[in-house]
């Protein structure tokens, strides 16, 4: 279903915020891809016409995070293995990327830990029937972009970020508003919603810090609750087996996405062990 927010939170959200609007680019490919017979020759043009961007995904694809079998050394081989979608949710990530930054080693960072949970959620979203592996790769790397925004904001975004994963029972964004007035889920929410990405990793992203986003009192579309369940898998394998740090969000949420995935415990193991030999 379809979500709104008032007027008055947009207004509070955004107050002294600006989203970085949607370069032209993605609405060339976006037209290219609404045809009735899209010509993959073009969205790999459309990508090479940028050497920098071209470079970008050529690494992306490349990367163990991603898990292509054979490498590839051009935009159209890329377009052509991935698929146009798969490769313009790839291009979208890396653009929202250069449009989202700043200095400093934290956000190249967040940028990095994204992508590496991205790749993840790609391949838990291939084991699963009729996985959505294209959004899940998309949902991972934009269900936090309010988290960069927010740090160029406010200085002292990070500590608010400590405490929030620090804080138990209360909700993230509670800490978050009562220490900046706004969220990093919405923000995000809004942001997707400019860059007109699809409605299910919209509402995915307004919710992805709620447990209560699994049952019926939010009314979260299935899907966006299959987006939402994938990336808690993605993101706690990543933290525990890369990072090598605990995380709160298992305790929070794990049991939930487990159930709405109907992934068993014994399956669960067979999917943490072939993501360890992929990605640990």
């Amino acid at each position: 279903m379809s979500k709104t927010i008032a007027a008055d939170v947009i207004e509070k959200t955004l107050k002294g915020i600006a989203i970085p609007s949607r370069p032209q680019v993605l609405l060339q490919i976006e037209s290219e891809l609404r045809k009735d017979d899209p010509d993959p020759r073009i969205v790999a043009r459309l990508i090479e016409a940028d050497v920098g961007l071209t470079a970008a995904v050529l690494k992306t694809v490349n990367s163990p995070f991603f898990g292509l079998a054979k490498r590839t050394s051009s935009a159209a081989q890329a377009v052509t293995i991935l698929g146009m979608r798969t490769a313009t949710q790839i291009v979208t990530g890396l653009i929202l990327r250069k449009a989202v930054t700043g200095q400093g080693r934290t956000l190249e960072e967040f940028w990095d830990r994204a992508e590496q949970v991205a790749g993840i959620a790609s391949r838990i979203a291939q084991t699963i029937p009729r996985g959505p592996r294209d959004d899940a790769y998309c949902f991972a790397l934009f269900h936090d972009v309010g988290i960069p925004i927010l740090t160029q904001k406010f200085p002292d975004y990070p500590q608010t970020l400590l405490l929030a994963e620090n804080s138990g029972d209360r909700p993230f964004a509670a800490v978050e508003r009562e220490r900046h007035a706004t969220d990093h889920a919405t923000l995000g929410y809004l942001v997707a919603k400019g860059w007109f990405l699809p409605e299910a990793i919209c509402e995915g992203i307004l919710y992805h810090h709620d447990p209560a986003a699994f049952t019926d009192r939010e009314g979260v579309s299935p899907r966006a609750q299959t987006l939402i369940a994938i990336n808690v898998l993605a993101e706690c394998f990543h933290d525990e087996n890369i990072r090598l740090r605990d995380t709160s969000a298992w305790a929070r949420m794990g049991s939930q996405a487990l159930e709405h995935l109907g992934l068993t415990d014994g399956e669960y193991c067979d999917l943490r062990e072939d993501l360890t030999a992929r990605f640990a």
